[in-house]
């Protein structure tokens, strides 16, 4: 079962359970006082203090995962619940406070323990998120890096894992003997290679593998991941394919990252006073909902709702056409935190961190609409061909799906949904995104097909 269901496949009353699930709250709090930290942070010891942090709420999330999984399987036998937090025989602090469950621990309902599994699996992916915003500001916003190392399947769990003791071990024995911060890859979602990076006083970067024995299996295991990390970080820089199924190959454009992105702080703060936002930035829509706040709203809801959509439709209408439905783009925030190594994660945005925290837990949804006709006319003024490509009325997309044929005078590419989402959702600026979609229209025809964009210098646009 995918215990991590997203919002959309929810039932409206299991979306409330889980929203106002008591540990779900708590964990924005979390989360932004982690973002706080992170901001705040200028030294490894801060660095230090902020991971070992995120690692105690992580620890305590997963260790009520798998609490709640074995209610589950003693209901399955037809066995009470037997609810305890199970402490993996970690020190107590690791699991304080006690984890707080919406049901009776009594509760004989599968259906109730399912709901909190996946709670607890949602606040799992959430701090993930906060750990990949660590790991962009350890590994110098170079999305090329972070890109391949991820190319690995997703982390599990750390707990019950048989390695744990000795890997944090080499986090604190590195800070003991150097005093250099080392970022524990579990903690994340995007690095998926290796146990740790270590960061010398001179800012380089260094990739450790952490064996619980020194026998020859284990000797045998570590230099295979090593050997793996070097090609995949061979490809970064050689602009050779990725080695994996997909082999694709790793751009950095010349043209810098240029984001909009901090235009929507006075829009954001609307937002939480008022419950809802919308307005034109640039070429694009912006819709912002932010339900807490209509949460408490003395006001009914689906009124404010309706204000709402009726401006944002207003404002659609008006700059981008609410006829164009096939040639509209559209994406939206929800249940994106530590979903694709690829996007930006919102801790890294240049925001205040409630509303970053708020976009991670999803309290604060984000709807950004553009018309894709405005994108293919950019490339059109530059001597590009167009065709669109959307299979679907209202814009609708996901990573695979091919959104623009951009046709040069000697070869020929297609957008995929993966880097309209970027463009959508990092506010980058549209001619900037053309100027090194051209780029990559100019490399030898074999690599246009699977090529990762990237752009230069992030370190400017995130925090």
């Amino acid at each position: 079962m995918a215990w991590d269901m997203p919002l959309h496949g929810m039932q409206p009353s299991e979306i409330d359970q889980v929203m106002l699930h008591p540990e779900h709250l708590r964990n924005l709090a979390v989360v932004t006082d982690l973002l706080e930290g992170l901001d705040s942070s200028s030294t490894a010891d801060d660095l230090y203090d902020v991971q070992a942090e995120l690692f105690r709420f992580s620890y305590r999330a997963q260790m009520a995962a798998f609490s709640i999984g074995r209610a589950l399987g003693r209901l399955k036998s037809r066995k009470q619940p037997d609810w305890s937090p199970v402490t993996d025989g970690a020190p107590t602090a690791f699991a304080l406070p006690s984890w707080h469950l919406r049901c009776d621990p009594a509760c004989s309902d599968p259906d109730e323990w399912v709901l909190e599994r996946r709670v607890a699996e949602r606040v799992i992916r959430q701090l993930r998120s906060v750990g990949d915003s660590l790991a962009w500001r350890v590994y110098g916003y170079d999305r090329r890096v972070l890109i391949a190392l991820s190319r690995n399947d997703p982390p599990g769990p750390f707990v019950n894992k048989a390695g744990l003791g000795y890997e944090l071990g080499r986090i604190t024995d590195i800070k003991r003997k150097s005093g250099n911060f080392a970022l524990f890859h579990d903690l994340t979602s995007v690095i998926r290679v290796l146990d740790v990076t270590e960061v010398d006083a001179a800012g380089r970067r260094h990739l450790q593998e952490v064996k619980s024995g020194n026998t020859r299996s284990a000797q045998t295991k570590a230099a295979k991941q090593i050997k793996r990390a070097e090609r995949l970080l061979a490809a970064v820089e050689g602009g050779q394919p990725l080695p994996d199924e997909e082999a694709a190959t790793l751009w950095r454009a010349t043209a810098q990252h240029r984001t909009d992105a901090r235009a929507l702080v006075p829009l954001l703060d609307h937002a939480e006073r008022q419950g809802f936002a919308s307005a034109r930035i640039r070429d694009r829509i912006i819709g912002i909902v932010h339900l807490l706040t209509v949460a408490r709203n003395a006001q009914s809801p689906q009124a404010l709702w309706n204000v709402f959509a009726a401006r944002r439709d207003l404002l659609l209408d008006r700059h981008i056409g609410l006829q164009d439905g096939l040639h509209r783009l559209t994406a939206s925030s929800p249940d994106s935190a530590a979903r694709d190594p690829a996007v930006a994660p919102w801790g890294i945005y240049p925001w205040p961190a409630n509303h970053r925290a708020a976009l991670i837990c999803d309290y604060l949804a984000l709807q950004v609409f553009m018309s894709a006709d405005q994108v293919a006319e950019r490339f059109q003024r530059r001597g590009c061909s167009t065709q669109m490509l959307l299979p679907v009325p209202g814009g609708v997309f996901d990573g695979t799906t091919g959104v623009i044929s951009v046709r040069g005078e000697h070869s020929s590419m297609t957008v995929h949904g993966n880097a309209v989402y970027q463009l959508l959702m990092e506010f980058i600026d549209t001619s900037r995104f053309v100027d090194a979609s051209l780029e990559v229209l100019r490399l030898p025809r074999s690599n246009i097909n699977r090529t990762l964009l990237v752009y230069s210098n992030e370190r400017a646009s995130w925090h």
